[in-house]
């Protein structure tokens, strides 16, 4: 598997707007943003925000296939997504949905891994060595031949990685890829995301609404208001973002400073206020108060 070398600028966007036919407002305005390479974005912001245009725009499925307006400039490793369509883009970017087995094209782990190199004509020894190390990264390589549909949605999720995975992208974009599933596949499946940013230098750009499942893994959070962003460190945007993960709301009713953004920070944080807490009249197991006048009934 091709590692790549951090510091380049993998996506640029200057002036981004979207406009749909008959849409009253555009979807995304005034878009500026710059994503590193080797990092792991998040985009957060509310249903119907403009998000899943975003991300749609840099692989030019926006506005190849969706149609509308878009202006300014989106630029993928250096192209223009205006000039090349998402076929054009397919070396540089893979694309992965929340529902892996809606997007499956053959039956079994092997043959979803090989279709995308097929596509691109590569020669069969080379097919066949990025499928072996692609089975080994994503530690898949004993359910080689197990039918998609008999596998479990965190191995689903993963074989969806894997077979972008296979075509080398340099950027990968993911939309809500845990939200139909449960915490262990999650976990899985974010796993294997860090692994992909951290060992391979892999740009990972994913919305997600389940945002206590991944903020933790963030380098950058990306918020979409009103077709309008704003980017920085996950604390700094979530500060005051319109929707944040439950340990950041009690981060900002505590006034912890930075904000918490995992649960070990938060346990971290808490111990002043615990320490506080128990110094409250009523706190205390021996304290008298109102509830203790409540006696518990007899069984």
């Amino acid at each position: 598997m091709t590692s790549y070398g951090l510091g380049e600028v993998a996506v640029r966007l200057r002036g981004v707007g979207v406009r749909y036919d008959q849409a009253p407002e555009p979807t995304l305005r005034g878009v500026d943003l710059e994503i590193g390479e080797g990092e792991l974005v998040l985009v957060i912001g509310r249903t119907g925000s403009g998000k899943s245009t975003l991300l749609g725009t840099l692989n030019g499925h926006v506005p190849h296939f969706t149609g509308g307006q878009l202006s300014g400039r989106v630029e993928v490793f250096g192209r223009d997504t205006a000039r090349h369509r998402p076929r054009d883009l397919a070396d540089v970017v893979g694309v992965v949905g929340q529902d892996p087995l809606a997007g499956f094209v053959s039956d079994t782990v092997e043959e979803e891994l090989a279709y995308g190199m097929e596509q691109l004509a590569l020669p069969p020894a080379t097919m066949r060595k990025r499928v072996e190390e692609t089975l080994d990264l994503l530690g898949i390589a004993d359910l080689r031949a197990a039918p998609l549909r008999d596998l479990s949605g965190g191995q689903q999720q993963r074989v969806a990685i894997g077979s972008v995975l296979t075509t080398h992208p340099r950027l990968l974009v993911l939309d809500e890829p845990t939200s139909a599933l449960d915490p262990t596949g999650a976990e899985e499946v974010l796993a294997t995301l860090t692994r992909l940013v951290h060992d391979l230098g892999v740009t990972v750009v994913i919305a997600e609404h389940r945002l206590e499942r991944v903020v933790q893994y963030a380098d950058r959070v990306v918020e979409v208001v009103d077709g309008r962003v704003r980017s920085g460190a996950p604390a700094h945007i979530l500060a005051d973002s319109m929707i944040a993960p439950p340990v950041i709301h009690l981060g900002r009713l505590a006034g912890w400073a930075p904000l918490p953004v995992s649960i070990r920070d938060a346990r971290r944080a808490a111990t002043p206020l615990r320490a506080r807490l128990e110094r409250q009249p009523g706190a205390g197991a021996d304290s008298e108060g109102p509830e203790r006048e409540v006696e518990q009934p007899a069984i």
